[in-house]
């Protein structure tokens, strides 16, 4: 697993429950189900979700 990886996980994991589950429903929609993602697929995937988290922030403030 590469570092951007490593660090977006650990991002994550800071992050309060409820925009945990809103990322998890955010990458489910997004990802097939049947290909295997490599770890630019993931940090493609979270970059995106913290773009969006970002927007809602900027929208709410």
């Amino acid at each position: 697993m590469s570092a951007a990886v490593l660090h977006l996980l650990n991002t994550i994991k800071q992050l309060p429950v409820t925009e945990r589950l809103e990322l998890h429903h955010a990458i489910a929609e997004t990802v097939p189900m049947s290909d295997n993602l490599t770890d630019d697929d993931f940090a493609a995937l979270a970059a995106e979700s913290f773009r969006a988290l970002d927007e809602e922030e900027a929208h709410a403030a």
